[in-house]
């Protein structure tokens, strides 16, 4: 799989409330994506080639499709 980045960025702040971290999206980004309160967003840990951690979210409420490749050999080019 790979990622094309696209020319939108935001930086998010990591709020706790309770025992709930949360973290914002931009609410252009959302309103563009068409996100609807409540809906459930799928996420996934990853790291690029620097191994630096990331987070990546599908916006379309789908998970992500499965393939056949162990989770340790699993590389995404970004």
């Amino acid at each position: 799989m790979k990622f094309f980045l696209q020319n939108v960025g935001w930086k998010s702040k990591v709020t706790l409330k309770r025992a709930t971290f949360s973290i914002s999206i931009n609410k252009l980004v959302a309103v563009g994506s068409s996100l609807k309160k409540g809906q459930t967003l799928y996420c996934y840990l990853a790291a690029d080639e620097q191994q630096r951690p990331l987070m990546v979210v599908y916006l379309d409420g789908k998970e992500k499709e499965q393939e056949n490749t162990p989770a340790k050999t699993d590389v995404t080019d970004i």
